[in-house]
């Protein structure tokens, strides 16, 4: 992970609470269950705001639909940017990013997340899990399950500081984990005792 091109950048806790989703729409990334909890979210909290970033994959039949997509961008639930080249930038705008995946490696959507210094929301399964501690970087979630989701999204609406403190927190957890000259240098350590 490149901690310059992922620069720590403070979030701004008295603008609205964002979120921001960034996968391909695939049910297995969990993009139902965040549409679902936003527009829960939405109907309490008319002023939160939920981005998506990702592409759709036509053809497979696991990948939400235009149409079904439209619908959340209809009734203002969602905005939808799909592919960016500015990602650093779109994360920086967002207070709080989520993946409720099903299963993962160890996202790279998310060290981002962290590196720019942004509280995670996301499930508590292999993968994912290696990238937050529940309550110190962000929030882990039961897999598939929309009313958890909601219910940390609120969390972080109703505690506006957390957004702050477990930001600074995953920053911290992504110069300890991720950064590209430390995980090289021990690389080469490990390579040089062979």
């Amino acid at each position: 992970m490149d901690l310059e091109r992922f620069g720590y950048q403070e979030v701004d806790i008295t603008k609205e609470v964002s979120f921001l989703f960034i996968a391909r729409l695939l049910k297995e990334k969990g993009i139902f269950e965040y549409l679902e909890a936003a527009k829960k979210i939405k109907a309490e909290y008319p002023t939160t705001r939920f981005t998506i970033i990702g592409g759709f994959d036509e053809g497979n039949p696991f990948a939400i639909s235009k149409d079904a997509l439209d619908d959340y961008i209809k009734h203002g639930v969602i905005e939808y940017l799909g592919y960016v080249d500015n990602v650093p930038e779109v994360i920086a705008n967002n207070s709080i990013f989520v993946l409720p995946s099903y299963r993962e490696g160890v996202p790279r959507s998310t060290q981002e997340a962290m590196a720019i210094s942004r509280a995670v929301i996301t499930t508590d399964v292999p993968g994912c899990r290696e990238t937050v501690e529940d309550h110190k970087n962000g929030l882990l979630v039961p897999v598939y399950s929309v009313n958890e989701l909601a219910q940390a999204m609120r969390y972080f609406i109703e505690n506006k500081q957390e957004i702050l403190n477990m930001g600074i927190e995953s920053r911290k957890m992504a110069e300890q984990k991720f950064d590209i000259a430390k995980v090289n240098d021990k690389l080469i350590s490990i390579l040089e005792e062979s």
